[in-house]
């Protein structure tokens, strides 16, 4: 045996070109094994995909609360007379997800002829409110719904305009920075004894004030050091019982070191609460 250029090649050589030419020839082998198999593959499931019996003739919808299942059948625009393995394809989920009230989607089939639709829509959590409109916020402080006037029994965050944004696109995080600022406030009303009815206001410089029904309005200024400043109202009408709570026209905690209450009764004093 020589090479290209008539030089003979030793014999451990040529054993070497040997296993090369064989092991080239089994790797094109398994590489034609492969392209069959893939070839049969695409072939069974373009049978399946125009079986006539795979074609969808149900769907059902699971998981509406406010919606309807009849408008999430359309809001998906579910083809018609389609198989029911191409509806893994289709972008069923992202039409349900553009619904500002529906969190995400799921879908599902179920053989032979049967799409399930699984919403889960927003859980109300709050009401924002803000140049006299209204809207229904979810736990992530995604605006969802708009209102004509806050819902009863859901803590109410109302801020100033100059604090919103120049408009409120529904089913978008809100883009303010105090807005998870008002959720860790609710989360402390919540935790804490008989802070009920809660409504937070935000001021045009971001300061916050706490009313609530029944007690002083607590005014905590900066969004800073807020476990402390609710520690500090709450110690105050605990320790002067309901008094403070008929007297006082707010506790102002916005410095936690020097903490004060205003007098319903006197309308200029201002008493150092100590």
């Amino acid at each position: 045996m020589t090479d290209s250029r008539g030089v003979p090649i030793p014999a451990k050589h040529q054993q070497r070109v040997s296993r090369r030419k064989t092991n080239r020839r089994r790797r094109d082998w398994n590489r034609a094994l492969l392209v069959f198999a893939v070839l049969l593959a695409l072939g069974d499931l373009a049978a399946l995909a125009l079986a006539p019996g795979l074609h969808v003739t149900k769907v059902r919808v699971n998981g509406t609360q406010t919606l309807t299942p009849q408008q999430v059948f359309a809001e998906a625009e579910v083809p018609n007379n389609t198989n029911v393995l191409w509806m893994l394809r289709q972008p069923l989920t992202r039409r349900l997800a553009a619904d500002p009230v529906i969190d995400h989607a799921e879908r599902t089939v179920r053989l032979p002829d049967t799409l399930v639709l699984t919403v889960t829509e927003r859980q109300p959590y709050a009401v924002l409110m803000a140049n006299a409109q209204c809207w229904l916020l979810d736990r992530k402080g995604v605006p969802y719904r708009q209102l004509d006037a806050p819902t009863p029994h859901l803590p109410v965050i109302e801020a100033a305009v100059s604090a919103m944004p120049d408009t409120v696109e529904l089913g978008r995080p809100l883009p303010v920075v105090w807005l998870p600022d008002a959720y860790r406030l609710l989360a402390l009303t919540q935790a804490g004894p008989d802070w009920t009815g809660a409504k937070i206001a935000v001021d045009q410089n971001l300061n916050m004030c706490l009313n609530t029904r029944g007690k002083p309005q607590i005014r905590l200024g900066q969004s800073d050091s807020l476990p402390w400043k609710m520690a500090l109202a709450d110690a105050a009408l605990s320790a002067y019982g309901g008094a403070l709570s008929a007297r006082a026209a707010y506790i102002d905690v916005s410095c936690p070191q020097q903490p004060v209450w205003r007098p319903r009764t006197v309308a200029s004093a201002i008493v150092r609460n100590n």
